[in-house]
């Protein structure tokens, strides 16, 4: 009996203890990410946030429309490091580069007006040199998303350990101003 009841509370402590330590990024774009709703620009459900490694990158298929200007802000938890995120844009059919802010000095905002219908692929990498070659991979196809997260060990510049953290991408739009007569 006493091996029994010594057993139960150690279930309950592993469960809790384990339970305390995982980190949810649910929700992380709209809590972090600065927005730009008081300027007119509209919050876009395509918006997304997750956990990720150093070095670690994801790729999400959006859909941007015609006649909308778009605002997509980066952002990250510190132990990420600060401005490390990097971003990229390619059309999704041609694989066009269509930005990246490793150009634009690791811009962490971007705001552009789009004047055709398009599915592009937005691709987040955090820290590191965005290749995503130090190690193994592992894939996640659901939702349009593939995720790569490096193995092995993980570092930011500071060359400290880091499991983890979130980055959240917000994405906001509104009408495009109708310019000209």
């Amino acid at each position: 009996m006493k091996k029994l009841s010594i057993l139960t509370c150690l279930s309950i402590l592993f469960l809790y203890g384990t339970g305390m330590y995982a980190q949810s990024c649910t929700g992380f774009h709209k809590k972090s990410c600065k927005s730009l709703g008081d300027e007119g620009w509209v919050y876009n459900s395509q918006s997304k946030s997750g956990l990720f490694e150093y070095g670690m990158s994801s790729e999400i298929k959006i859909v941007i429309f015609k006649d909308n200007d778009y605002s997509m802000t980066l952002c990250n938890e510190k132990a990420l490091g600060k401005g490390e995120l990097m971003l990229t844009i390619k059309d999704a059919k041609t694989g066009e580069m269509i930005y990246d802010n490793a150009t634009d000095d690791r811009a962490q905002h971007l705001e552009f007006s789009c004047a055709t219908t398009r599915s592009v692929i937005v691709t987040v990498t955090a820290g590191g040199d965005g290749s995503g070659n130090t190690g193994s991979s592992s894939h996640d196809k659901g939702n349009d998303a593939k995720k790569t997260a490096t193995k092995g060990t993980s570092t930011n510049k500071s060359a400290e350990p880091v499991d983890g953290g979130c980055v959240g991408l917000l994405i906001e739009q509104k009408a495009s101003s109708k310019q000209g007569f």
